[in-house]
């Protein structure tokens, strides 16, 4: 088989390949913490005891330290996640979640509930408990256990070793003892005796996904069938129907949509993309019609949806199992916050998936890039991923764009699984094809602002062009043509002045690429410059509904693809995601290492390390030795 890849050197490239600094990000990110490693059974340092005084986010982020200072006077608390954490290792130590660190704004964001310790009496009006304190701030915070024992030093082994997952804070033997599943049976503390089955579900912008599989015949299934679906499809659109003269849930997916179709569609509201209320990066973002909330929206949808693949899922099972026997693997943007996690968090518990007294354990909230280069890594040997390769992940879905490189580690020669470690910190924007669809809306209304279509109208309209006008865009041919359903005011269907005739509407090609495609693919594209100028990798990997479309992966063949790296689309890609988060289930552990999102220590003046420490900050203090001011540990 012809190798993909060229390079085996284990050496980063230089970020842009001139030794100069990267350029700034196409979209606000926290600053990029350089280095990475794993601490497989390390406990994490504890400081000496000293005078702590803690600094801002937005103080720490911006005079970042050196990714190798260490110190001793004055603690900095820096932005992103906590330090990198491996298999077998405690989380790193990290500053309990706060208002600053989210940024959290009440107004911007009305009724998602904030962070620990902003405005919790506000929180428990709302009847939402806040997200305690915990040392593990990369995911959502665990729920605390009043009152426990503080385990002895011997018991503390027993649950050290637990392999370090996202959003999983292992139990105390303890807490172990007073958890039981409805049926009576003692959980072991052991994620795989206590479930058997793993089930992910990929909640997009547009469309959401679910995958199962059983531990012991670990084959991936998904769910295919739905509501009044018209043909088999492993996804379900993530759509709401309300009633207008009240927020009342009424329906979801193709039931809802069937409802819009109706003359009844103007007593009810269709509440679509209502996940990028929990995007931090938008600068604005509009409140959900009907005073509707969005951890309600979410809460909502996620019932519905879980009683129904359950349901579809326990199918394959004896009678022996049931939903008390499913760990769950929720997956999220990596571009989310903490604040944006906790309340996927919050609405599982809503949804009915999880137990607020159930271990931490049982939903593992996992990045969509991870999961995605789960998926990629089991398709290893077709792509002939060896060690030391590196690959892009760009997951473009419905509403955003993540990104992550991954390094092969190793492979396991009994699994073939590999392991990885993350090379660059993830992260993304909201530019997924939900803004294709927005921008052929607002060029469509400009074409029909003198004949006002029905909400059906723009129903079947939108539909047509999602469904046969995107998928082959640009085509052949200078113009494509849309098909435009009854207009009252235009009997004839004809209006040249806009290339209305016979009830087709033309569209040129280059108005396309101009007012509806080439915006949101050159965001695609800025994002994965920024990857690239970080480290060199050998593959590109386009998943995701939007990175199956063979508009942008020609676009980004032609301009990233060399003699030296590859841009492919796996097999399936737009089912990457849950696929993978099945597998991330299922292999717990497989990513190794992370890049530090947040960090946290103290600052001092330490013995100067030549080659290492930047001239500028050597100094000479007062016993005649040579120091490096401001390090970091």
């Amino acid at each position: 088989m012809k190798k993909f890849f060229g390079s085996k050197s284990t050496k980063d490239k230089k970020p842009n390949g001139s030794g100069t600094t990267p350029p700034t990000p196409p979209h606000p990110l926290p600053h990029q913490q350089p280095a990475s490693r794993p601490v497989n059974g390390q406990t994490p340092p504890q400081p000496a005891p000293t005078s702590i005084q803690f600094t801002s986010l937005s103080a720490a982020a911006a005079a970042p330290p050196s990714s190798h200072q260490n110190g001793t006077h004055a603690a900095v608390y820096g932005s992103g996640y906590p330090p990198v954490s491996g298999a077998g290792g405690y989380p790193a130590v990290s500053a309990p979640p706060s208002s600053s660190a989210y940024g959290y704004n009440q107004q911007q964001y009305p009724g998602i509930p904030p962070p620990h310790g902003h405005q919790q009496q506000q929180q428990q009006q709302q009847g939402i408990p806040p997200p305690p304190s915990s040392s593990n701030a990369m995911y959502p915070p665990v729920r605390p256990q009043p009152n426990l024992p503080v385990p002895s030093p011997s018991s503390n082994a027993s649950y050290q070793s637990q392999p370090y997952n996202p959003g999983y804070m292992a139990a105390s033997p303890t807490q172990q003892q007073q958890q039981q599943k409805p049926n009576g049976s003692r959980l072991t503390g052991d994620p795989k005796e206590d479930y058997p089955i793993v089930m992910a579900i990929d909640f997009g912008t547009t469309f959401t996904g679910c995958a199962f599989a059983f531990r012991k015949d670990p084959e991936i299934q998904e769910i295919i069938t739905w509501p009044k679906q018209a043909y088999q499809y492993p996804k379900v659109p993530t759509i709401s129907l309300y009633k207008l003269d009240s927020p009342d849930f009424l329906d979801w997916g193709y039931p809802a949509r069937a409802v819009m179709m109706t003359p009844n569609a103007k007593k009810h509201l269709l509440l679509s993309k209502f996940k990028l209320q929990l995007d931090d990066q938008q600068e604005h973002i509009e409140p959900l019609p009907l005073g509707i909330k969005p951890l309600d929206a979410i809460s909502d949808y996620l019932g519905k949806f879980h009683s129904h693949v359950v349901k579809e899922a326990m199918k394959n099972f004896g009678s022996t199992y049931d939903q008390s026997h499913i760990q769950y693997c929720l997956t999220v943007p990596a571009m989310w916050s903490d604040r944006a996690k906790h309340v996927m968090r919050l609405a599982a518990v809503r949804a009915g998936m999880i137990k607020e007294e159930d271990p931490a354990h049982r939903l593992i909230i996992v990045s969509e890039p991870e999961a995605a280069a789960m998926y990629c890594q089991s398709k290893g040997d077709q792509f002939n991923l060896q060690k030391h390769d590196r690959f892009l992940i760009c997951d473009a879905g419905g509403g955003t764009v993540d990104l992550i490189v991954f390094e092969v580690v190793d492979v396991n020669p009994e699994t073939g699984i590999r392991s990885l470690r993350e090379v660059t910190r993830g992260h993304g924007a909201s530019c997924g094809s939900a803004f294709l669809d927005a921008n052929m809306e607002k060029l469509l209304r400009e074409k029909f602002q003198k004949y006002p279509l029905t909400p059906m109208g723009w129903g079947t309209i939108m539909d047509t062009f999602v469904n046969q006008t995107k998928p082959i865009f640009p085509g052949t041919d200078p113009e494509m043509y849309l098909q435009v359903p009854n207009i009252p005011n235009l009997p004839d269907a004809n209006d040249l002045d806009i290339g209305l005739e016979d009830g087709m509407l033309k569209l040129m090609v280059s108005e396309l690429h101009e007012r509806v495609f080439d915006p949101v693919v050159k965001d695609v594209l800025d994002l994965i410059e920024y990857q690239l100028q970080q480290t060199h990798c050998e593959a590109i990997f386009l998943v995701g509904g939007f990175g199956s479309s063979r508009y942008l992966f020609d676009r980004v063949t032609a301009k990233f693809a060399t003699s030296g790296r590859q841009v492919r689309v796996p097999p399936r890609a737009e089912l990457a995601v849950v696929r993978g988060a099945v597998t991330y289930g299922l292999h717990q552990g497989s990513i190794i290492s992370r890049v530090a999102r947040r960090w946290y220590g103290v600052d001092s003046a330490m013995d100067f390390v030549p080659g290492v420490d930047p001239e500028e900050k050597k100094t000479l203090s007062r016993d005649g030795t040579v120091r490096c001011k401001d390090r970091f540990s």
